[in-house]
Parts: C-alpha cells; structure tokens; sequence
C-alpha cells in the first residue's frame, strides 16, 4: 500500500507545480473550447418541476456513421473510425478555432478502427484517428457514411448530406453567377431570422452588435486571448455572428462566451489587487465533452483540474463552471478548508459527475503537497449545495453562471447567497460588460 501511494504521488507531482510555475495542461490531453461549442446549455425550471424528463444526453441532431480516408496507395476509401456526425454543421462553425469550411462536416470520433492514420483535417492538438477520440474535428462530406444499422426503416447506409439541403432550395449555375431560385420575398424573410433589435437594446451592447451586424455576416469572427492562468497553456477562442447575436438576445451560450467573460473577470481582479485571491478554470478542461459514458473521460479531467491546484494561499478561491449535461452550474473550491460549494440556477442536488470529479482531483491533492497524511485519513472533502438566485426561464443558466462569479469576486459569496433572483438590469449588465470586452479585440481592418 506504501509503495503504490508513493507512486501514485510520484505521477501526480509531475501533474502539479509550486506556486512560481505557471500552471501546465497537455492541450493533446484536454477537450478544446469548441468541443463546447457542439452544444448550449438548456434548461427549464418549470418542465422539471412539472416532471418532465431531461432531454436525452445525446442530441437528436446527430447519427453513427463510419468516418473514411482516401488511401492514395490503393486508390480507394479506408474506414478509418466510428463516430457521430452533427448535422447542425454549417461552413462558418468552428473547430478548434478554425472555420469549418465548404464541403465539410463536424464529426466526433467514438470508436478507432485505424489509430495511427491521419487525419484528413488535422488540427493543432490531433493529428491522427487515435488524438481525437472522444472529440470533435472537421471531415470531409463525402468521406462519411451513415450507419443505419440501428434504425429497423433502414435498408442501408448512405453518405451525409449537404447541411443545407433541407433549407435552401436547389441552386441554379449560370457561367460564373450563382442564381438563388428563393423568390425576393423569401430571402429577405432569411435574413430577417437574425436582426438585432437595435432600439430596445442596452446602450452597452450596441457597438458590438453593430460591428456583428455590418462586419461577421459573411463569417468574420474575433479573435479573443484566454490566457494560461484559464486554459493551462496560451490559447484563442473565436467568436462567431452567432455568439454575439445568441449572447446579446440572452438565448444558449457556449463555453466560448463563458471564457471571454472569465477574462473579463481575471482582468477586473488584477486591476483590485485580487489576483491572488481567485483562480478562474476553464469549463472546456472538467465538463464532460460525452455524457453517454459512465466517467466520460473524468480521469483526464480530474488530472486537468489537479495541475491548477498549487500550494495556494489559504485565502485563494476557485471558481469552475461546469456544464453538466446542457445545464450551467458553478463550484466553488476552498482548498484548505476542504469544501466544495455547489451553486445550481435550478436548485437541484444533481451533481454525480461533479462530485466524482471533485472527489478525484482533490485526493491527488492531498497526497501530492502531504495534506492527507496532516490530516485525518479518513477525512473526505466536504460537498455544500448553496443558495443562490433561482433561473425561472429555459436557457439562462449560463449568465446565472457569469453573475454568480461576478458577484463573488466583486461582493463575496455571503452577497450571492443572499439574492433570490437576478433582474433583467442585473443580466443587461453581465451582457453589457461582456459586449464592451470583446469590442477591446475588434480588428476594423477585416
């Protein structure tokens, strides 16, 4: 028993760093921000309260297929993997970072067939079938082929096809000109689906949704820095017309808006004199990119989780968001009071992988800096689900989470627990704080 906890200590420490070193996070080894991108936290207080069941942890807008590669050798296709294709993809969604692009489709790879071949897109973490299990990357159309065989209609696999197919009628060719066979009416009706309503907006917000609305229709996106002290190493996200349009018209948010205002919250702390104080984690790192598995990947990341957890001061705060199944919710780590504090928008005690994760992390913690032999060994970390206020609505749980941190770092958590609910005030000024941040990235020369 020594000797297997001294070398569970030993593989842990190369985990961990001193408080001088910046924290370290393999990025081959961690689920990218827009592996988040691929779903929105949803949720609705009152279906639940009326028992009505959860959605299925496995969207609807996507199927098994078997992922192929050309193999220029034998002049033909190779199945390579298995996996799931998303049939929400459009050319200016993104994968890690980089637009998705004409003719291809975002896949996630469940299953390898053939680990070491590359693939067909690769990316600047995953290269080969085998990096991007359990992930998303970018495939080519006509490299993927449904797998019906689970589906008793079926009468056989067929190939993806176009994204766009179900909503755009067929487009005529002439020479060089595309002609759209929409009639005029139409089309404006199209492009109507995404206006801003500039007249009943915050003040706040209205340069970024003039820049989105005159600049990133064509999918322009901006380009924001999260730093190490979020990710673990050096990273952009990129920001879409849909996310500012989604952020500004308070509907689903992903990972990505969640980080830019996590910078906003790092900057506002250093500015304070905070820095030391708050340790802001990526949601990207610890939520679970699949839930249709037991752990879905909660070793790697637990381990993600541990190379953030320094020999800290004892004052030191860590605030992790983690979506747990299309729903927001926000903990909070005392390290050395061994406390957890657990705050859900919707009040549920719901938080198995949460707590499992914690659970993992913070054991290795205690063995690495020698905590758990200082203390009780059959001390286990503390769990408490705290007030805060109540999400009444269907898909604001991620601002609760941005104003559940920003009320922490600005007015303690005692302030948090204190409120019962967030006005539209109180979300017009996270979205307003958030639009007046990203506009600091705004390139005018695009």
């Amino acid at each position: 028993m020594r000797r297997e906890i001294e070398e569970l200590k030993a593989l842990v420490r190369g985990l961990c760093a001193n408080r001088d070193v910046e924290p370290s996070v393999d990025p081959k080894n961690v689920p990218t921000v827009d592996q988040h991108n691929s779903f929105k936290a949803s949720c609705s207080a009152q279906e639940k309260q009326a028992g009505v069941a959860e959605p299925p942890t496995m969207p609807v807008d996507s199927q098994e297929c078997k992922l192929y590669i050309f193999d220029e050798v034998q002049g033909g296709q190779l199945l390579v993997a298995f996996g799931r294709v998303w049939w929400e993809s459009l050319p200016t969604d993104t994968v890690h970072g980089i637009p998705l692009g004409e003719g291809n489709v975002r896949v996630s790879i469940n299953v390898p067939k053939l680990k070491k071949s590359a693939l067909p897109i690769p990316t600047y973490d995953a290269t080969t079938v085998e990096d991007a299990v359990n992930g998303f990357v970018a495939w080519p159309k006509s490299l993927v082929e449904l797998d019906m065989s689970m589906n008793k209609a079926s009468r056989g696999p067929s190939h993806v096809p176009d994204p766009a197919a179900g909503n755009k009628k067929r487009q005529k060719k002439a020479g060089n000109k595309t002609i759209d066979s929409r009639t005029e009416v139409q089309q404006g009706a199209q492009e109507q689906k995404l206006v801003f309503d500039f007249n009943n907006m915050n003040r706040a917000m209205r340069p970024l949704a003039y820049y989105a609305h005159s600049s990133m229709r064509q999918g322009n996106q901006i380009e924001v820095p999260i730093p190490y002290t979020i990710m673990g190493f050096d990273m952009p996200v990129f920001l879409s017309f849909e996310d500012i349009y989604e952020f500004i018209n308070l509907q689903e948010i992903s990972a990505n808006c969640i980080l830019v205002y996590m910078r906003y919250l790092e900057e506002l702390c250093r500015i304070n004199g905070q820095a030391e104080k708050f340790v802001f984690v990526s949601p990207s790192l610890i939520s679970p990119v699949r839930t249709d598995t037991e752990d879905a990947g909660r070793r790697e990341r637990a381990d993600n989780l541990l190379s953030f957890l320094h020999d800290a001061p004892k004052e030191r705060l860590y605030l992790v968001p983690h979506n747990r199944g299309r729903h927001w919710v926000l903990g909070v780590i005392d390290l050395w009071e061994d406390l957890v504090l657990y705050f859900d928008p919707l009040r549920e005690k719901k938080r198995d992988d949460f707590t499992e994760l914690m659970n993992m992390a913070l054991a290795d913690w205690k063995i690495t800096t020698g905590e758990g032999i200082r203390r009780r060994r059959d001390c286990k970390t503390k769990f408490s689900n705290r007030p805060c206020p109540l999400q009444e609505g269907s898909v604001e749980c991620g601002y609760f989470i941005l104003g559940f941190m920003r009320d922490i770092v600005l007015n303690g958590i005692d302030a948090l627990e204190s409120k019962q609910f967030y006005t539209s005030e109180d979300l017009d000024l996270i979205r307003g704080e958030w639009s007046e941040h990203v506009m600091e990235f705004v390139n005018y020369d695009v």
